[in-house]
């Protein structure tokens, strides 16, 4: 088991550090919207009381202390992002072995999570479920009388999950009574009393944050403005239905010729996102549903195999529930890691099933016959969905993060990696290059003509910009769209940070959307309008139009590359 989690590890980390897929010094722009609030932190400021936290003040803590550990840079935030994610996959292959009695399957279940790329800001949605759920099972392990230890350590995970992100903390929580409902053996009496520990336990640890928010705005602000950010960004990223035949690419050649096994895979592969996004949610079903046939989990010799793998489910349908929505593709892999699990005790327990009886339940057996043909007509889909989607250029992506030449070649894949991080971080490489993005030159003008210690007003999500410029954001804001933070008491707050700060230049959007943050905003955009004037627009990237205002009072040269005026040398 040792050996194999060691091999599990090595092989994620070569596999996503190798080829990192990021637009900008390996990283995407849903990245740098966490580092650019916990870079705030390296320059004095604090989540909630100095600018707005989005409910992951851990993760901008962690961020911030990744980069004074490991050196400034995208390199070490790659690096230990990846780490993060191999480790999450190490412990996804433990539990999945554990539930499934096999190495092989614990590997399978490893696999599957690796191959769904989770993104490299995500890792608290794989390590936060993959340190709950072995606790979950010690503590019905340990039942009726588990003593004080499982449960304060649930109320640990709880809390970390809570401060990387709030939600993940709810979802522990159901998942903690989830797991004393489903003990039902133990003494209704016995299980409130679990429930209150845990409640204390979780509340005493959580006093000192809370406390902090109290004194920095107070929790019934916070709470409000937590709730509206988040009801605007379900709003923003809505739960969608996709068409299993409605690739908005068109049907490949593949799927329109040859043989009917080859047009069914290419089907499969040309929609592969709808057809994954429905196989994970039927797949806690689907587990649940088998569970209900057995009376040991068809895992004889695993103590209290039922509520194990019943809790896995659960907590992969509250997992579905709560991070599967728009844009899917970035999603698929959130709930991995009950998922995973599921998997590797399928690919057990189905055969179990279907060659013998003896862990049935007694009621079901004289069903046996029906049952079994039901179950492996519902399996025969998802094996061949996952095969037709995990076996898509399944060589070239081992080749493009060079796995398939032996660990010497990797290791030099990873030297080449992080000396092109190194290069990509410093601007001054950039300058000379034809082929560079708008919104690098973007940060090349905020870090040539702005002073080190500015601040930025951004009105457009373009987090990127700010964090490879080196530059904070201003007024407790890294991006200020219509439909957030709008209310006259959020706005006096932000023009009053503001005006603590050096505010040089304020980028805002262009064309309807600026009109709708003018309509939005009256009191920044009148203190806009007082202060600063506009000083050109320019459109980076053929997507991003870009309105620039300077501070009336500043000193102007030109920054050539842009025609734009050029405040001061950053040196």
């Amino acid at each position: 088991m040792a050996a194999a989690a060691v091999a599990v590890f090595a092989f994620s980390w070569f596999y996503r550090f190798n080829d990192p897929n990021g637009g900008f010094a390996g990283l995407t722009d849903d990245h740098f919207f966490y580092l650019v609030r916990g870079w705030q932190i390296l320059l004095g400021e604090l989540p909630a009381r100095d600018f707005v936290d989005h409910g992951a003040p851990l993760y901008f803590y962690v961020s911030a202390a990744v980069q004074v550990l490991f050196g400034r840079g995208t390199l070490s935030e790659l690096a230990f992002s990846a780490t993060m994610i191999a480790l999450g996959a190490a412990l996804t292959f433990w539990l999945a072995a554990r539930a499934s009695g096999s190495i092989p399957l614990g590997l399978l279940g490893a696999v599957f999570q690796i191959f769904l790329l989770p993104r490299f800001y995500n890792y608290p949605k794989i390590l936060v479920y993959a340190a709950a759920i072995p606790v979950l099972w010690w503590l019905a392990d340990r039942a009726p009388r588990p003593g004080r230890r499982p449960l304060v350590c649930l109320a640990v995970i709880t809390v970390v999950g809570f401060l990387l992100r709030h939600d993940h903390g709810v979802y522990v929580a159901l998942a903690v009574a989830a797991m004393l409902l489903l003990l039902t053996d133990v003494p209704w009496r016995e299980r409130t009393r679990h429930a209150l520990v845990y409640g204390v336990f979780v509340v005493a640890l959580a006093a000192p944050y809370l406390l902090f928010i109290q004194l920095n705005g107070g929790l019934g602000t916070y709470l409000e403005q937590a709730s509206a950010w988040a009801a605007e960004e379900r709003a923003r990223t809505p739960v969608q239905w996709p068409g299993l035949f409605d690739n908005p690419d068109g049907v490949s050649d593949e799927a329109r010729q040859g043989p009917l096994f080859r047009r069914a895979v290419a089907v499969v592969r040309d929609n592969g996102i709808a057809w994954f996004y429905y196989l994970e949610i039927a797949l806690p079903i689907f587990a649940l549903a088998v569970l209900a046939i057995s009376r040991d989990g068809f895992r004889p010799g695993w103590p209290r195999a039922v509520p194990k793998i019943a809790i896995v489910a659960l907590l992969g349908l509250i997992l579905d529930a709560g991070f599967l929505r728009s844009p899917l593709q970035a999603r698929l892999a959130d709930p991995s890691v009950p998922h995973a699990i599921l998997l590797a005790w399928l690919a057990a327990a189905l055969p179990r099933m279907l060659v013998s009886r003896r862990s049935w339940r007694p009621a079901l057996q004289g069903w046996a016959v029906p049952v079994r043909l039901a179950v492996v007509v519902a399996a025969i889909p998802f094996v061949f969905i996952m095969g037709s989607i995990f076996g898509n250029r399944l060589y070239d992506r081992l080749d493009d993060a060079y796995l398939l030449g032996g660990p010497g070649q990797a290791m030099a894949r990873m030297r080449t990696v992080s000396q092109a991080l190194r290069d990509e971080w410093e601007l001054s490489t950039w300058a000379t290059r034809p082929e560079r993005s708008g919104l690098i030159t973007l940060a090349l003008y905020l870090n040539s003509c702005t002073p080190p210690d500015a601040r930025i007003f951004v009105q457009p999500y373009i987090p990127q910009v700010l964090a490879l410029a080196r530059r904070g954001f201003a007024a407790g804001h890294a991006d200020l769209r219509p439909g957030f933070f709008d209310t006259p008491e959020a706005q006096t707050l932000a023009l009053r940070r503001m005006r603590r700060q050096d505010v040089p230049v304020v980028l805002l959007d262009t064309g309807q959307s600026l009109a709708n943050f003018r309509e939005s905003f009256p009191v920044l955009t009148g203190y806009f309008d007082a202060a600063y004037e506009m000083a050109g627009t320019h459109t980076f990237d053929d997507r991003f139009g870009i309105t620039l205002l300077v501070r009336r009072d500043m000193r102007q040269g030109v920054f050539e590359p842009l025609g734009w005026p050029c405040m001061a040398r950053s040196g």
